[in-house]
């Protein structure tokens, strides 16, 4: 923060900075005008991962210690006054702990769990392991219900359509099944034609179209409406991710090689190459302009603006990582899962906190954008919901 401009003029910037990067131009305009802002926000809180700039993200850390400490209170006699001194005195500790999370809620699902995945309204959270029946939990009741119906073999990916209460686990048993959320005692549908286990799969962000992968590097593209087979691509990857938003890309993983591809074309546009190992989990961020992969021993982050380069890489350091997703209130920061534990990585600094999640390995997480949740599911059979 730049001590040669006043504190109110520095607070004018800020706030100038939010109503631009929010798209209230005209007000931010008028505001520039009236109070003659001249300064500029230095390069340090101009950062691509805090698109709505430094005043946001630090209204965002206060509101969070306002609801902590005025739900509590909710009890107190109603004249008696907000403590705000109290609030301004801890903002300094949030500040610095603003990335922290803590463990809302948990269900145990008695199976050990490879896959979770959130509605888009952060409602429920669906996952699957080797007991071979999605296991559902519903934020809004605290209830959980495991389906009636199973795979025949263990569920290996479970993701929610956007926008939707329909959901797909692909299986050991080559099979890729569609439940409702609502409804989920049976199976709505049986997608059948995969030769080998299948993996991994993702619907299409705007369209009705889901796709599956397999060991084998099979990709079946699958139209929801109609229930049919559509295409088969042979020169696939074991794990798929559409881009969020248009879905004009599709990420594959073949090993420890991410493959871009036109979805609609096939065509290869980007290749990311660097890890060692194989890799075990892809994410997207919210902007689709970047991609987070993770092996046992390491993560890396990439830009599909940039030539095949890799903007981060992190060693596990014997934490064997598992999975990996950007944090949904904050987009440079990514959450690892391991053994045990969950790694916050702050990529501008390459500072990193660990939390104790589980007494074995966190095997999926999942980010809700909409309710700014985190949900983790690990081989301890535990559901965890995070904030």
């Amino acid at each position: 923060m730049d001590p040669k401009i006043p504190k109110e003029d520095l607070f004018r910037v800020f706030l100038y900075d939010y109503l631009k990067k929010r798209g209230f131009s005209q007000t931010a305009k008028t505001l520039r005008n009236e109070a003659q802002i001249t300064a500029r926000t230095s390069s340090q809180f101009n950062r691509p991962y805090d698109p709505y700039g430094f005043l946001y993200e630090f209204w965002v850390s206060f509101y969070d210690l306002y609801q902590a400490w005025i739900i509590p209170g909710l009890s107190r006699k109603s004249d008696q006054a907000t403590n705000v001194g109290a609030l301004i005195d801890s903002i300094p500790q949030i500040i610095r702990e603003r990335y922290s999370i803590r463990c809302l809620s948990r269900c145990s699902s008695k199976q050990t769990l490879l896959s979770c995945d959130f509605s888009s309204d952060g409602m429920i959270v669906a996952s699957g392991g080797i007991g071979m029946k999605p296991f559902l939990c519903y934020a809004e009741t605290c209830d959980a219900v495991t389906t009636s119906e199973s795979h025949s073999s263990t569920i290996l990916d479970v993701r929610f359509q956007p926008e939707s209460n329909l959901f797909a686990t692909a299986s050991a048993d080559k099979t890729v099944k569609l439940w409702n959320a609502r409804r989920p005692a049976t199976v709505l549908y049986d997608f059948v034609g995969h030769n080998w286990i299948v993996k991994s799969l993702d619907f299409h962000p705007t369209e009705g179209i889901l796709c599956s992968s397999d060991t084998h590097g099979v990709i079946e593209e699958w139209n929801l409406d109609r229930r049919v087979r559509m295409n088969t691509f042979k020169a696939g990857g074991s794990l798929v991710r559409f881009q969020p938003g248009s879905g004009r890309i599709l990420a594959s993983v073949n090993r420890n090689v991410i493959t871009l591809r036109d979805f609609k074309t096939w065509t290869v546009e980007k290749r990311f190459q660097g890890h060692v190992k194989d890799i075990r989990s892809i994410c997207w961020d919210v902007t689709g302009q970047t991609i987070a992969s993770v092996s046992e021993d390491e993560v890396r982050v990439w830009t599909i603006n940039m030539e095949g380069k890799c903007l981060y890489e992190y060693p596990s350091k014997g934490k064997r990582f598992q999975t990996v997703i950007f944090h949904p209130r904050f987009r440079n920061v990514l959450v690892v899962g391991g053994f045990q534990n969950l790694e916050l990585l702050i990529l501008d600094t390459g500072e990193t906190r660990s939390i104790t999640a589980s007494d074995l390995s966190i095997t999926g997480l999942a980010a809700c954008t909409e309710s700014k949740l985190i949900a983790s599911a690990g081989n301890d059979s535990m559901v965890k919901i995070w904030k």
